[in-house]
């Protein structure tokens, strides 16, 4: 016992988390979820990193329409697919600052509504991934956390511009470049 005792010891805190993956910087173009082809990608897998088609199989985070006067509306997955399971929710949060100075995801609740936004404004996703084979499946959180912001709208052909922070630890709440210490 005491030798087992030594090597957890010796090893560190057994309970702390440690994170492994460098957090990841993309942009992106997507389609408006009307008024453009359904083959044209009007969502994000923001774990995955890719834009996706949107289809009964629910493979992505968010989609992205435009409103009649033409602001970025964003819409969690369970917005937009009827899901089986309730584990795949997808809660998103605005947060006020530069989108290179929002560095941490904000503590408490995430909202399961649409988020309408402008170009310049920062929202959070918080995305449960603790399915079965998904990426949290056996951690102790199931959260990833991903920084966003609309960059432009070019309306005539409803393509909405942005960019992204992902920090593919779970229950790492990081979006400095790098692997993540918090």
């Amino acid at each position: 016992m005491v030798a087992s005792a030594s090597a957890l010891t010796a090893c560190g805190d057994p309970q702390s988390l440690q994170a492994f993956l460098p957090t990841a910087l993309d942009t992106y173009a997507v389609f408006a979820l009307t008024g453009t082809p359904a083959e044209f990608p009007s969502a994000i897998n923001t774990y995955v990193r890719a834009v996706v088609r949107v289809d009964g199989n629910a493979n992505f985070d968010v989609a992205f329409d435009l409103d009649e006067q033409g602001r970025v509306v964003v819409l969690p997955v369970q917005k937009v697919v009827s899901l089986l399971t309730s584990s795949r929710r997808v809660g998103l949060r605005q947060v006020e600052g530069d989108f290179d100075l929002v560095t941490i995801a904000p503590p408490g609740t995430y909202a399961d509504s649409t988020l309408v936004v402008s170009p310049g404004q920062v929202f959070v996703i918080q995305s449960i991934r603790n399915g079965i084979n998904d990426a949290c499946q056996f951690d102790i959180s199931p959260f990833i956390y991903t920084k966003m912001q609309v960059d432009s709208v070019v309306v005539p052909s409803r393509t909405i511009f942005v960019q992204t922070v992902l920090d593919p630890n779970c229950g790492f709440r990081s979006f400095e470049p790098g692997v993540p210490s918090r």
